[in-house]
């Protein structure tokens, strides 16, 4: 097994990585991988410790693997900037907000469910893991419904492209879909300024018209030239501040479609394998917010995310320089032998402290809506398909170095009964 891969690369993220990592774990806990140029953080203390220290790990020269020094929005901003971009987006995850979108979740599920209960068989991520947090997603930006199917292949499309970025064509659909989804959103906000409802775009563009999106760019921009440039609001800082909106749509299409889409498939994977799990979650629903708990440790359904050394440091006695990367391995973290018992083992009543949703000031905005999602929908799908098992020989994964990426999982069940 080779150690030193290209952990950017989509192709390197394959069944030898739990190996390898597993080692690094052991061995070299800071690593520096010569082909990604960074250093791989294995370990759980090593990972939560850049998490929060981002005065000495800063986001805001990049964070995505591969292409670690563009720029994709929130994620990428250092303090202040970040909180108080993040304070905008959170207005549409407030608890009210959240209950709100339960209750529209809740019919998505059962109506996902209705379509293929009675069928006995079913491919779980298209028809189930797919349509649900796509649709909710959808609906809580604001896109229109006859827009959905586009919704999903932009999504697709532009996650598809992190890992492989030496593939023309791959590289050109997700250029494609950026553009065609971008295109859409300035449409939809300009209807949103004349006709606002309660979704996160009217949400945005209130903040954008009250001067706060302003007030950021031109802050950004000040800090740029210097704190005395005397620098004034202008209409190029009021451009600039619709390009940071549809940037917060573009991080809430993958956020809030990809990651849960792959968890659900995640979590209902360990429920087949682990069959004695499955039976006790359906016969005792009020197991499950804490099953999913130990779901996401061992899904993880971001694999790493990047920061860079703000200045000379040291982990383990290794010299990290000033400007260098360091990659934080999510998967690996979750299932470090030093923070959890017999990690590769499911079990439901350990309350894990995991890190799928990360930690300190980027911690997963969307981690309670993601909660609700996986809690509402394994809730549904052991009460009315108890005994969902593999049809053929289990999931089949894409590729992608960004989040585990289950493309199909045939799965076969009794089928419901007609009331």
């Amino acid at each position: 097994m080779e150690i030193d891969i290209d952990f950017s690369h989509a192709s390197s993220w394959n069944q030898e990585m739990p190996e390898r990592t597993r080692w690094l774990r052991e061995h070299a806990p800071v690593y520096w991988s010569e082909k990604t140029q960074a250093f791989i953080l294995s370990r759980y203390d090593d990972v939560v410790f850049a998490s929060k220290n981002h005065d000495l790990f800063c986001s805001g020269e990049g964070v995505l693997p591969g292409r670690m020094n563009a720029k994709i929005g929130m994620i990428d901003e250092d303090e202040p900037h970040h909180g108080e971009m993040r304070s905008l987006i959170n207005r549409g995850f407030t608890p009210r907000m959240v209950r709100r979108w339960e209750e529209v979740f809740k019919r998505l599920t059962d109506e996902t469910l209705d379509k293929i209960a009675a069928k006995g068989e079913c491919d779980f991520v298209e028809d189930v893991a797919v349509p649900i947090p796509l649709i909710l997603i959808a609906e809580m930006i604001g896109i229109r419904k006859e827009d959905r199917l586009r919704f999903h292949q932009w999504s697709d499309a532009m996650i598809g492209a992190q890992g492989n970025l030496d593939n023309p064509v791959i590289t050109a659909a997700a250029g494609k879909a950026a553009l065609e989804y971008y295109t859409y959103l300035v449409d939809i906000i300009a209807d949103r300024r004349q006709n606002p409802k309660e979704d996160l775009i009217s949400i945005l563009v209130r903040a954008k018209e009250d001067g706060v999106l302003v007030q950021h760019e031109a802050g950004r921009y000040r800090d740029d030239m210097g704190a005395d440039a005397g620098v004034e609001t202008t209409d190029e800082q009021r451009a600039m501040s619709n390009d940071e909106l549809i940037k917060m749509c573009v991080l809430l299409l993958v956020a809030g479609n990809e990651t849960t889409r792959n968890g659900l498939s995640g979590a209902m994977q360990l429920l087949i394998e682990n069959p004695d799990v499955q039976k006790r979650l359906a016969g005792n629903p009020a197991l499950i917010p804490g099953a999913i708990e130990e779901m996401l440790r061992l899904t993880s359904p971001v694999l790493s995310f990047a920061r860079t050394a703000t200045r000379d440091t040291a982990l383990h006695g290794v010299p990290i320089a000033k400007g260098q990367k360091v990659l934080m391995v999510y998967g690996s973290a979750n299932r470090d032998e030093r923070a959890f018992e017999n990690p590769d083992v499911l079990d439901i009543d350990r309350n894990p402290h995991h890190l799928a949703f990360g930690i300190g000031n980027h911690f997963c905005m969307g981690a309670n809506l993601a909660r609700m999602e996986l809690r509402v929908a394994l809730t549904e799908i052991l009460r009315r398909l108890p005994d969902m098992r593999y049809a053929t020989g289990g999931p089949e994964f894409g590729s992608s170095a960004l989040v585990r990426s289950v493309k199909h999982m045939h799965v076969r069940f009794t089928p419901e009964r007609a009331a």
